[in-house]
């Protein structure tokens, strides 16, 4: 029981199970090629290269000087309030979301999670969202590159 959520390339995506059965599942078009391009875009760097310092270098901290740690810094907040506003918006006007009867916890997967200070980033902007569904903790998955493949193989196997 919990919320998956998988930043990927190109969709994050967000998952509520209960006992181990999907309740209720979205997307939201905004994923590190969304942060990538737009991050290009503002700044006229290549594509690439701002990929590159996103995947290398990029943290939260708070200060950059440099204008594509900035741009990058922008698009990642876009993207992680859109994420907490869909779940807002999806848990509030869905019937199928139970009433659980403790908080449950949030696992956080997919490249666009690797960031330093991504999850201190994401809780944050939870925080400061009143859900219908209380959150116990909001953490990484072990291996964030492989914990949606993984997740994959073990709802194929299992139909």
């Amino acid at each position: 029981t919990g919320i998956g959520v998988s930043c990927g390339g190109g969709l994050c995506n967000v998952a509520l199970a209960y006992m181990s059965v999907p309740v209720l599942s979205f997307s939201v078009a905004k994923g590190g090629d969304f942060i990538d391009t737009s991050a290009a875009n503002v700044t006229g760097e290549l594509v690439n290269r701002v990929r590159l310092a996103k995947e290398e270098s990029f943290h939260f901290n708070g200060h950059f000087t440099d204008k594509v740690q900035q741009a990058l810094s922008v698009y990642y907040d876009d993207m992680i309030q859109s994420i907490v506003q869909g779940m807002k918006e999806a848990f509030a006007s869905s019937r199928n979301v139970p009433k659980f009867g403790r908080p449950v916890p949030l696992v956080l997967s997919g490249g666009g999670v690797l960031p330093e200070g991504f999850r201190e980033r994401f809780e944050k902007a939870l925080n400061a969202m009143a859900l219908p569904v209380q959150i116990a903790e909001v953490r990484l998955a072990r291996n964030p590159l492989e914990t949606t493949a993984r997740g994959a193989l073990v709802a194929a196997l299992s139909e």
